[in-house]
């Protein structure tokens, strides 16, 4: 009796052990049948219609099928993929950022991804896809144009040129040293300034037809090319001459403080600067023939606009930049920067602020 219940129960445990068997290798087996799927019958089960499944075929990397197969269906995932500005390279970091945006315009999410600039961590907007558009786009400053553009009803060129300027800050807000191994370069304006007692080692004086002011000093590759600049001008029939160049700190002390005795503070700091953040300090700048506003216009005012970059001269307070650079227009002002740096400038409509923030402060990637 005993040895038929031992018998009995030992057929009930190998019918359970093969049940057991059984089950499990045709759950692998049905699992294995399900990844030997081609990828395009897995995408129709994820909804994708037959031009869909041919589009991701056309245009997604093999290696990132799985991705669009766990990311389930997504007409954006489409419309990414059908985007003239489509870059393959750059799928993965499309639908991440996409992601994280799904309610933003899809072909700003393209342009924020294809501009290469880290910024992933942002939301993606219409300002900031015209942002990374513009050439003198610095990715170090991006929540300063954020802030700046959302506040103020300007373009994304003229955002990137006020904060780039460090204009958005306010002026005299903060303060640094002239960086005087910059040379040609070194910016003197409402942030950057020279020290009291700093004058220029290599001064020389403009003489004879090149001046005709008490203040008659350049450095000397300044001076060499302004005179060079004259002699050029003069073949034109154009006569330029020299009225104020080098100004030592204490003669714009006294400078500013007259102004600010005749026309107040406020006044005085729209057209003259506080000692020490005059460019004129510098010797790298001249005020030509007349300092007036009834130079603007004449036959040398328009010679030296068209031709001053030629000789490495820069008109530096431009009309329409008044709040870029911090000074009313002045046409009778060129600073020398270099014939490189000045073409630059020329072309592309900037200021030299623009420019130095750009080419020589600029450390992003």
């Amino acid at each position: 009796m005993k040895k038929k219940i031992f018998i009995i129960i030992g057929v009930l445990l190998c019918l359970l052990l093969f049940s057991l068997f059984f089950f499990l290798f045709f759950k692998d087996e049905n699992k294995t049948d399900n990844n030997d799927l081609s990828y395009e019958e897995r995408f129709k089960n994820k909804g994708y219609s037959d031009d869909e499944i041919a589009t991701i075929l056309d245009k997604v990397s093999k290696d990132d099928y799985d991705f669009v197969l766990e990311t389930g269906y997504d007409k954006s995932l489409i419309d990414i993929l059908n985007s003239s500005d489509y870059n393959e390279d750059n799928f993965s970091n499309y639908i991440e950022y996409y992601m994280k945006n799904k309610k933003s315009n899809i072909n700003d999410i393209i342009t924020i991804i294809n501009s290469g600039y880290d910024l992933m961590n942002y939301p993606a907007s219409s300002l900031l896809a015209s942002l990374v558009k513009e050439k003198y786009y610095i990715n170090d400053n991006v929540a300063r144009y954020l802030d700046y553009g959302n506040s103020h009803n300007v373009d994304s060129k003229k955002i990137i040129a006020m904060v780039n300027s460090k204009a958005d800050l306010g002026f005299y807000s903060n303060s640094y040293d002239s960086n005087l191994n910059n040379n040609n370069l070194v910016l003197v304006n409402k942030f950057y300034h020279l020290k009291e007692d700093y004058t220029p080692s290599d001064l020389v004086t403009l003489g004879g037809q090149y001046n005709k002011g008490a203040n008659s000093k350049m450095r000397k590759e300044a001076a060499d090319a302004f005179m060079k600049m004259v002699d050029a001008a003069k073949l034109d029939n154009i006569i330029l001459y020299n009225m104020s160049a080098f100004r030592s700190y204490d003669y714009q002390v006294n400078l500013y403080d007259r102004y600010i005795k005749r026309d107040g503070k406020a006044a005085a700091d729209k057209y003259s600067a506080r000692p020490g953040y005059s460019e004129h300090q510098s010797g790298l700048c001249s005020d030509l023939n007349n300092i007036s506003d009834s130079f603007d216009g004449t036959d040398e005012a328009i010679w030296l606009r068209d031709n001053a970059y030629k000789y490495g001269f820069i008109l530096r307070f431009p009309k329409g930049k008044e709040d870029i650079t911090g000074y009313k227009y002045e046409p009778w002002h060129y600073r020398y920067v270099g014939v490189d740096a000045a073409k630059i400038i020329y072309e592309d409509d900037i200021t030299l602020e623009e420019y130095y923030a750009y080419y020589i402060e600029n450390t992003s990637e």
